[in-house]
């Protein structure tokens, strides 16, 4: 009973690396975290909504405790992107804003807006006071770094207090002179980098055209990374011996909507007004950019995500060949379609010339992974994204059910060695070397995990019908555990009784225990009891008889938390053969839903007009049949429990209409008055 008559699917509470919450901004949004030696946390975002939001720094004790909280006040909207922190402990922001009434300080290098959405650059000394705060971009719209990865490495101090930015002009970019050199032209769209001096007054160097995430090594020059749009690609001002002069097999343009960017690397002077070297390191389908650092030998590391099969790697890579494999997502663009490969993250280390690469390798299992988050650190490498792949480098027995999952894992220096990976709440934002943790975020809640905390039994929490996130439990709702248990050999509960121990196992909710259905290693199936309290927390907890071990999870508890089952079974080469006219429903989900004759209805094996459909519904409790109702044109005929099957599990009948026209008709359901959360059900009549 491993995967029973339900064809028990999963929605996910994740297993954390021991988080701890260490502060909660509500009405917030936090974009940016950066610490410093001691091991406090500074975090930059927006407070407020989409309407009327003001930018916002705020800085942590390493236990959570805020220590000073500023806002930028202004009567629209802006956002702080980016943060850095110099050694003194003061902070520095980059962001944009479209307030005319923006607070910026007397001898700024900009004090008056004039475009309609200006970045901005702010230093706060220990305190979180206002030292400076100008706008910058003349009259362009600026906003930092690149779209998707904004405030990651898009701002840096150096020793003399001057302050690196690198941004895209929205406009065509206009700069005031400055000497030595004339300001640069930077056209719409354009990235670029501006060096401003110690008291925000002054530019003392830009360059354009070249943009996205900024380092710096001990003599001041600037390392950058980032991405060149183009169909077929734009220029870039590629030096001589490059590694990569222009991307290989462009992409061009796929679809209506999508053109391919190829990431390239280059290293500035500290005036920024030299390209000392530039070149690509991409492949046909592009990528994406996450972060970029510097070793002390002048090779630059970076990090981020492609779909490139051909994305180029070294010999002593540890993993030298795509092997992503997860089926392509269908589309349907309006001119013409091109499934990207699935996504794979990349690390590279560029050599000091720009001339070749010391080390490139995939990072990816055999699904779809990504790094959005990159860090240099002493103690090697950290990376983290998404997880999509139970084998993906460092995890060990992460079943695939519960994926995807935000993750983190840290490499060795050099990228040959891999430690374990951790699931972890929320996006990586930043590394606290004094700690040996990582900071994340989930928008208004700053999280610190240790990587090195071992991971607990239960893995996540899935529901028995849909696949999909549970929001809360109810009574008699059907629940699978997926992770690491220590049980001796399978064991499936006898159909005429549903004992509360089985192979050394136990599970009770707030205290009270669980039927259990099926105990494996890596899979416990179980029923919420039917006389649990609602409208409070519920604690699952399961014990481990063989191995002294127990483990919980909470979630909320509700008299009605309504899914449906869907169709894990049918094949979709099966569905493939369905006429233009239906597919057009496959946007919709496929319940597990049967004809008035018993079949499983499929597009192959369709209802009658005038007849019936019925559905089974899980999570409306165990003992008193639901009301029902269903959007038109089907309407609910019948609620009934489940024959001969465990309470708790409900059929649903419902009316066809004699009318009905052949093809896909999509379902809605409301149970108890609580929407189905599996909306756009489809059924096929013929």
């Amino acid at each position: 009973m491993k995967t029973s008559f339900l064809a028990l699917a999963f929605s996910m509470i994740a297993r954390a690396a021991a988080p701890v919450t260490l502060a909660n901004f509500p009405d917030s949004m936090v974009y940016a975290v950066q610490t410093d030696s001691a091991g406090n946390i500074y975090v930059a975002g927006f407070q407020g909504n989409f309407g009327v939001a003001n930018p916002f720094v705020a800085k942590l004790s390493p236990s959570g405790q805020t220590l000073y909280s500023t806002t930028f006040a202004g009567s629209k909207f802006g956002i702080a992107w980016a943060i850095a922190v110099d050694a003194k402990g003061a902070a520095y922001v980059f962001g944009s804003t479209n307030s005319p009434d923006f607070p910026v300080t007397a001898g700024a290098l900009q004090t008056t807006p004039q475009g309609s959405f200006q970045g901005f650059v702010a230093k706060l000394d220990t305190a979180g006071k206002i030292v400076y705060s100008t706008f910058v971009g003349g009259a362009t719209s600026v906003t930092p770094g690149l779209t998707s990865a904004a405030g990651l490495n898009s701002i840096l101090v150096d020793a003399a207090g001057d302050v690196i930015i690198t941004g895209q002009a929205g406009t065509n970019l206009s700069l005031p002179q400055f000497p030595p050199a004339p300001a640069p032209v930077v056209s719409s769209s354009e990235s670029f980098v501006m060096k401003l001096d110690p008291t925000g007054a002054k530019i003392l160097g830009a360059i354009g055209g070249i943009g996205g995430m900024i380092a710096a090594d001990a003599q001041g020059n600037i390392y950058v990374t980032g991405l060149q749009y183009g169909d077929p690609v734009a220029p870039l001002a590629i030096t001589p011996n490059a590694f990569q002069d222009k991307p290989k097999n462009v992409c061009g343009s796929l679809g209506a909507f999508f053109t391919c960017g190829y990431p390239y690397v280059a290293k500035l002077n500290p005036d920024l007004n030299k390209v000392l070297y530039a070149t690509y390191v991409s492949g046909k389908y592009g990528g994406m950019p996450t972060g970029i650092s510097v070793d002390p030998q002048g090779d630059a590391i970076v990090a981020g995500t492609t779909h490139s099969p051909d994305y180029p790697t070294t010999a002593n890579a540890y993993e030298p060949q795509y092997i992503a494999n997860a089926p392509p997502v269908n589309c349907f663009f309006i001119i013409h379609c091109v499934n990207l490969p699935p996504a794979s993250g990349y690390l590279t280390v560029v050599n000091p010339a720009g001339t070749g690469l010391v080390y490139s390798t995939y990072f990816s299992g055999t699904q779809t992974d990504t790094i959005d988050f990159f860090a240099s650190t002493p103690s090697g490498l950290y990376v983290g994204g998404n997880a999509g792949s139970a084998n993906l480098p460092g995890f060990a027995g992460y079943p695939q059910q519960c994926l995807p999952q935000g993750y983190a894992t840290r490499l060795s220096a050099d990228g040959t060695e891999i430690g374990p990976a951790r699931i972890v709440p929320g996006k990586v934002l930043a590394y606290d070397a004094s700690g040996g943790r990582l900071i994340a975020t989930t928008g208004t809640n700053v999280i610190a995990v240790d990587p090195n905390a071992a991971q607990t039994p239960i893995a996540c929490i899935l529901d028995s019908a849909d696949f999909k996130p549970v929001t809360a439990i109810a009574p008699g709702q059907l629940l699978s555990l997926f992770g690491e248990f220590s049980v001796g050999s399978a064991v499936t509960a006898p159909a005429d009784q549903l004992p509360t121990s089985l192979g050394g196992v136990s599970i009770a909710v707030n205290g009270i225990p669980s039927p259990l259905l099926y105990v494996g290693g890596e899979q416990i199936n179980f029923q919420a009891p039917a006389v649990m309290v609602t409208g409070a927390d519920a604690k699952i907890t399961v014990a481990l008889a063989l191995s002294n071990l127990s483990d919980s999870r909470t979630v909320p508890a509700a008299a009605t938390s309504p899914a449906a089952f869907l169709n894990m079974e049918t094949p979709s080469a099966e569905l493939t053969t369905c006429t233009n006219h239906d597919s057009a429903s496959l946007s919709g989900s496929l319940p597990l839903a049967f004809n008035a004759d018993g079949s499983v209805n499929t597009c192959l094996n369709r209802a009658a007009a005038g007849s019936t459909v019925s559905l089974m519904l899980n999570g409306l409790g165990a003992t008193v049949a639901p009301v029902v109702t269903a959007k038109l044109p089907l309407r609910v005929s019948a609620v009934t429990a489940l024959p001969g099957e465990i309470g708790g599990v409900w059929l649903v009948t419902l009316q066809i209409p004699a009318g009905q026209a052949a093809g896909g008709v999509q379902v809605s359901l409301t149970a108890e008055g609580v929407q189905v959360r599996d909306t756009g059900l489809v059924v096929w009549v013929k």
